[in-house]
């Protein structure tokens, strides 16, 4: 089952992500609890406000009046208005937004507010003047200011919250790429030795910290891996060495029984089989030996890419028009296919260009899988190089019916065996010649018909 590509993030994303969200949701409470310490803040403003105006106007009020409720005009304000005991106002101009609220408020026997909508807010208080007159004052104010303010508030809230996201997200990547940079370099590091080197171990030292425990562990494993590997090697060469001498006498056998003739063409063609598979396992045990005697040295050996294309080349059935040529560039060849043939081309823009492994180990990494593709091909197979600045990567493509689902997860595994047949031990060899020299073979993912094998090789 594949992981979702949203979810395929690495270590460090995840702690990145998790931080900024935690981070949105901290900066989210409290620009929640700001905007109601706000609103609470600008609402007592409010009625400070109205409560200072209503004062203000029976201050005047019982100043100025005697025998007749009296109230100075310079003391009122827009949206305020005074009322006598029976509710007829005594001073003030009519605010027809508020007139009919203003009116049922005139009535008013103790302090009240009311709210009119998002709009205003009205704010009514009786009094008493000194002279026994009494009254009832109602004042309004608009809350489009305060309301405005609170939004300002709001909206800088959400900005400074954004950007502090931003800030402690940058921070911890930065903080998490710096504490992750050495557990990146050590799992590199013990990939690299346990393909190349066994002998290597970090060597930290006893735990004192998350890094040297790291360091202690892998080099526990490392030196788990190596064992495996090694005891590997001597059954490897082991089976090898005892394999070799019965099959040069099944070699020998066929080869002298053909030389003898007067053999029936059904004889001579079981004879000729058996000596074409005596020497591809010949050669098959030769390469185990080589990689059990090579493994754990790197290799010092250089070739040209071009003498690898010639090396593989006659490993392609030629067509009636032949199929390959020397040299570079693209070159075309076209056949029929099956017994007549298979169509061949390459394209190879720089046959100079040193790859940094020997010729050979090349060839035996990139021979099965144009053995593979000779084997599977309708009528046509193609190699393209594709260099890099550390590697060359060989594509080699035919024109079969593909990978088969029911294989493509175990195709490198040893054993495995498609609907076109083999032995199954082709591909995991390649592959394993490949690693031994610091390359890899890989099943690119085509859409197109065929299969499409990459061989990359590191080159000078």
């Amino acid at each position: 089952m594949r992981t979702p590509r949203w979810l395929a993030t690495s270590f460090r994303s995840q702690m990145v992500l998790t931080t900024m969200v935690l981070t949105a949701l901290g900066m989210l409470v409290v620009t929640l609890g700001l905007q109601l310490i706000m609103h609470r803040v600008i609402q007592g403003n409010l009625d400070r406000v109205l409560h200072e105006r209503a004062d203000a106007v029976i201050a005047g009020a019982d100043a100025a009046s005697g025998s007749q409720l009296v109230v100075p005009e310079e003391v009122l304000d827009p949206g305020s208005r005074v009322y006598d005991a029976d509710g007829r106002p005594v001073a003030g101009a009519e605010w027809r937004r508020v007139a009919a609220e203003m009116a049922e408020l005139s009535h008013a026997t103790s302090p009240r507010s009311l709210d009119i909508g998002e709009q205003y807010r009205l704010y009514a208080r009786p009094f008493t003047t000194s002279s026994g007159r009494h009254g009832v004052v109602v004042v309004s104010e608009s809350r489009h200011p305060y309301e405005e303010t609170e939004l300002y508030i709001l909206l800088t809230s959400l900005v400074v919250g954004a950007l502090v996201v931003v800030t402690v997200g940058v921070i911890a990547r930065w903080a998490t790429a710096r504490a992750l940079a050495p557990v990146a370099q050590m799992a590199e590091r013990a990939t690299d030795w346990s393909e190349h080197d066994l002998g290597r171990r970090f060597g930290l030292g006893p735990p004192i910290n998350e890094i040297s425990s790291l360091g202690a562990t892998l080099d526990r494993l490392l030196e788990r891996v190596a064992m495996t590997i090694r005891a590997e090697q001597r059954l490897t060469a082991e089976l090898a060495h005892e394999l070799r001498t019965p099959l040069a006498a099944i070699q020998g056998s066929a080869d002298l029984a053909l030389l003898r003739g007067g053999l029936s063409e059904e004889v001579r063609a079981d004879l000729e089989q058996v000596a074409a598979s005596s020497r591809v396992m010949a050669e098959t045990i030769s390469t185990l030996l080589d990689l059990a005697r090579r493994a754990g040295d790197e290799p010092t050996a250089t070739c040209r890419l071009g003498d690898v294309v010639e090396a593989v080349r006659p490993l392609v059935p030629a067509g009636p028009e032949g199929a390959g040529g020397a040299g570079g560039g693209v070159v075309g060849g076209t056949g029929d296919g099956g017994v007549g043939g298979t169509g061949w081309s390459e394209a190879v823009p720089d046959p100079a260009v040193r790859l940094a492994a020997p010729r050979d180990l090349v060839v035996r990494a990139l021979s099965p899988v144009i053995e593979n593709a000779v084997r599977h091909a309708r009528s046509a197979i193609s190699l393209r190089a594709v260099a890099s600045a550390s590697a060359v990567e060989l594509h080699v493509h035919d024109d079969g019916p593909g990978v088969d689902d029911s294989v493509r997860e175990q195709l490198f595994a040893p054993g495995t065996v498609g609907p076109g047949g083999g032995t199954g031990l082709g591909l995991g060899i390649a592959r394993r010649v490949a690693r031994s020299i610091g390359g890899d073979v890989e099943l690119a993912e085509d859409d197109g018909p065929g299969a499409t094998f990459v061989v990359r090789v590191p080159r000078l």
